[in-house]
Protein backbone atom coordinates (compact mmCIF):
# COMPACT_ATOMS: atom_id res chain seq x y z
CA UNK A 1 0.00 0.00 0.00
CA UNK A 2 1.60 3.20 -1.39
CA UNK A 3 0.63 6.53 -0.01
CA UNK A 4 1.47 9.36 -2.81
CA UNK A 5 0.86 12.85 -2.08
CA UNK A 6 -0.50 15.28 -4.81
CA UNK A 7 0.97 18.49 -5.47
CA UNK A 8 0.26 21.72 -7.76
CA UNK A 9 2.69 20.37 -10.11
CA UNK A 10 1.75 16.67 -9.48
CA UNK A 11 2.27 14.57 -12.58
CA UNK A 12 1.12 10.79 -13.35
CA UNK A 13 4.81 9.22 -12.69
CA UNK A 14 4.22 8.06 -8.90
CA UNK A 15 1.15 6.45 -9.51
CA UNK A 16 2.24 4.88 -12.49
CA UNK A 17 5.42 3.82 -11.06
CA UNK A 18 3.38 2.10 -8.19
CA UNK A 19 0.86 0.17 -10.43
CA UNK A 20 4.13 -1.16 -12.48
CA UNK A 21 5.41 -2.20 -9.04
CA UNK A 22 2.34 -3.76 -8.42
CA UNK A 23 0.58 -1.67 -5.98
CA UNK A 24 -2.53 -3.46 -4.47
CA UNK A 25 -3.78 -0.14 -3.28
CA UNK A 26 -2.75 3.15 -3.28
CA UNK A 27 -3.37 6.34 -0.64
CA UNK A 28 -3.52 9.60 -2.64
CA UNK A 29 -3.11 11.94 -0.26
CA UNK A 30 -4.83 15.15 -1.55
CA UNK A 31 -5.99 18.80 -1.06
CA UNK A 32 -9.16 19.49 1.36
CA UNK A 33 -11.56 16.75 0.73
CA UNK A 34 -8.88 14.57 -0.78
CA UNK A 35 -9.33 16.92 -4.05
CA UNK A 36 -6.64 15.02 -6.74
CA UNK A 37 -4.70 16.81 -9.56
CA UNK A 38 -6.02 16.11 -13.33
CA UNK A 39 -3.26 14.41 -14.00
CA UNK A 40 -2.72 11.84 -11.11
CA UNK A 41 -6.45 11.27 -11.36
CA UNK A 42 -6.51 10.21 -14.78
CA UNK A 43 -3.67 7.66 -13.56
CA UNK A 44 -5.37 6.14 -10.44
CA UNK A 45 -8.85 5.74 -12.30
CA UNK A 46 -6.74 3.61 -14.63
CA UNK A 47 -5.37 1.91 -11.47
CA UNK A 48 -9.03 1.75 -10.20
CA UNK A 49 -9.88 -0.11 -13.39
CA UNK A 50 -6.76 -2.71 -13.12
CA UNK A 51 -8.28 -3.60 -9.75
CA UNK A 52 -6.24 -1.04 -7.66
CA UNK A 53 -8.22 -0.18 -4.38
CA UNK A 54 -7.74 3.67 -4.62
CA UNK A 55 -7.99 5.50 -1.19
CA UNK A 56 -8.80 9.03 -1.20
CA UNK A 57 -7.62 11.03 1.98
CA UNK A 58 -6.61 14.87 3.28
CA UNK A 59 -2.94 15.86 3.91
CA UNK A 60 -4.32 19.10 5.22
CA UNK A 61 -4.61 19.45 8.89
CA UNK A 62 -8.40 18.74 9.93
CA UNK A 63 -11.31 17.89 8.29
CA UNK A 64 -13.17 14.61 6.88
CA UNK A 65 -12.97 12.94 3.03
CA UNK A 66 -16.65 12.89 2.12
CA UNK A 67 -18.19 10.27 -0.68
CA UNK A 68 -18.05 12.93 -3.81
CA UNK A 69 -19.62 11.90 -7.08
CA UNK A 70 -16.90 13.58 -8.79
CA UNK A 71 -14.46 9.91 -7.52
CA UNK A 72 -16.91 7.57 -6.38
CA UNK A 73 -18.06 6.76 -9.99
CA UNK A 74 -14.31 5.17 -10.16
CA UNK A 75 -14.69 3.43 -7.01
CA UNK A 76 -12.41 5.14 -5.50
CA UNK A 77 -13.27 5.07 -1.21
CA UNK A 78 -13.76 7.71 1.02
CA UNK A 79 -11.07 8.04 3.84
CA UNK A 80 -13.22 9.74 5.96
CA UNK A 81 -11.58 11.44 9.05
CA UNK A 82 -8.06 9.41 9.01
CA UNK A 83 -5.58 11.13 7.78
CA UNK A 84 -3.40 9.15 4.47
CA UNK A 85 -0.81 7.51 7.02
CA UNK A 86 -3.74 6.08 9.21
CA UNK A 87 -6.10 5.41 5.82
CA UNK A 88 -3.09 3.33 4.88
CA UNK A 89 -3.71 0.75 7.63
CA UNK A 90 -7.69 -0.09 7.01
CA UNK A 91 -6.89 -1.28 3.27
CA UNK A 92 -3.67 -3.35 4.22
CA UNK A 93 -6.09 -5.20 6.35
CA UNK A 94 -9.43 -5.11 4.02
CA UNK A 95 -7.25 -6.38 1.03
CA UNK A 96 -6.44 -9.73 3.16
CA UNK A 97 -9.72 -10.05 2.44
CA UNK A 98 -10.91 -8.67 -0.59
CA UNK A 99 -10.03 -6.30 -3.19
CA UNK A 100 -13.58 -4.96 -4.13
CA UNK A 101 -14.20 -0.97 -3.66
CA UNK A 102 -17.38 -1.19 -2.51
CA UNK A 103 -16.47 -3.65 0.65
CA UNK A 104 -13.32 -1.48 1.17
CA UNK A 105 -15.60 1.58 1.39
CA UNK A 106 -17.64 -0.70 4.12
CA UNK A 107 -14.97 -0.94 6.13
CA UNK A 108 -14.09 2.81 5.74
CA UNK A 109 -17.53 3.85 7.23
CA UNK A 110 -18.07 0.81 9.51
CA UNK A 111 -14.45 1.43 11.31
Amino acid sequence: MNIIYGHGSGSRNLVDTAVRAGARGIVIAGMGNGGIFPSEKEALIEGARKGIVVVRASRTGSGIVTHSEEYDGYGFVASGDLNPQKARILPLLALTRTSNPAEVQRIFDEY
